[in-house]
């Protein structure tokens, strides 16, 4: 848990969030991402945590979800490093802080939260993470990365101009005749919001 001083720091600062407090609370979360250790990253988060991350479709809500999708990190990526491109940077009006970071691993075992296969192959991604805080402790997480990039170097995603890039391309083809057809107005064929 995090301790009353660093509670403090965390505090409402007149003009947006406290630039020290920041430091100590990034440095403390990349300590516990590092050793893969999910409840000390939990400790660093409210109880009503809501971290979203584009590798789990659906919104992680409270601490015991998040300590599950970290431990499956641990399992999925068992080398997965994460390494701080810069200090955080504080808002100056809000409680909120961004974090510029690489993000490297190998997808060694079954991402669960998709039902991906591991594919051996590794990434190296370039994230950001945008932090809001509340009584010292972290309460809403928005992790964005180019989730293509990262598909297509795990072995997800094919590249482009290969054979399996084209099959997909015409199963995409026969999926978007299907939701135009879903979408389409029943009087006219075209798109359903409009006027007659």
């Amino acid at each position: 848990m995090a301790t009353p001083i660093a509670r403090a720091a965390g505090k409402k600062q007149p003009g947006g969030l406290d630039p020290v407090f920041l430091k100590d609370w990034a440095d403390r979360n990349l300590a516990a991402w590092e050793a893969l250790d999910a409840e000390a990253v939990a400790d660093t988060c409210t109880d009503d945590i809501v971290w979203t991350d584009p590798s789990v479709p659906w919104p992680i809500r409270g601490r015991k979800e998040l300590i599950k999708v970290i431990n499956a990190f641990a399992t999925s990526y068992p080398d997965l490093k994460i390494t701080r491109v810069s200090d955080p940077i504080p808002s100056p009006t809000e409680q909120l802080g961004i974090a510029r970071y690489t993000m490297t691993g190998t997808l060694t075992k079954l991402w669960p939260f998709t039902n991906m296969a591991p594919t051996g192959q590794s990434m190296s991604v370039r994230c950001i993470d945008e932090w809001v805080f509340r009584d010292g402790l972290l309460a809403s997480n928005t992790t964005i990365y180019d989730c293509l990039q990262t598909a297509r170097q795990l072995g997800i995603v094919p590249p482009p101009n290969t054979l399996q890039s084209k099959v997909m391309s015409k199963v995409q083809h026969l999926r978007a005749r299907s939701l135009r057809a879903k979408a389409a107005c029943p009087a006219c064929g075209y798109q359903k919001n409009h006027t007659h």
